[in-house]
């Protein structure tokens, strides 16, 4: 058994482990998700990004509703845009929706 210990707590890491998995429902299907998704790894959506009021950036695809994500700068945002994409796209292919095509004709990155 492994603890990891913390100034405020320690826990067991494999009781943890296991405790996790509880919660994680990976479908049967989840290496064919994973490949299909990967297929959009060069598929380019339109981003935007915008300056928070906290002083960080916020970059979203909106193609992909609720597909976004924040950084400390712009490029931060945007380079972790592009897994959280890929994310998306298996989640959506997981429940069985389509996947939107990018719009065409809207430029691929703006900033707010």
């Amino acid at each position: 058994m492994r603890l990891i210990i913390n100034n405020a707590f320690k826990f067991n890491e494999e009781a943890l482990e296991g405790d996790i998995d509880r919660f994680i429902e990976v479908p049967e299907n989840h290496d064919e998700l994973v490949r299909k998704s990967e297929l959009y790894r060069n598929v380019n959506y339109p981003v935007v990004v915008a300056s928070l009021p906290d002083g960080g950036w916020l970059a979203e695809h909106p193609d992909l509703p609720g597909c976004k994500i924040h950084g400390k700068t712009p490029e931060e945002a945007k380079a972790r845009l592009e897994e959280v994409k890929l994310t998306w796209i298996y989640a959506a292919l997981a429940d069985g929706r389509q996947i939107p095509k990018p719009q065409p004709d809207v430029p691929l990155a703006k900033t707010n």
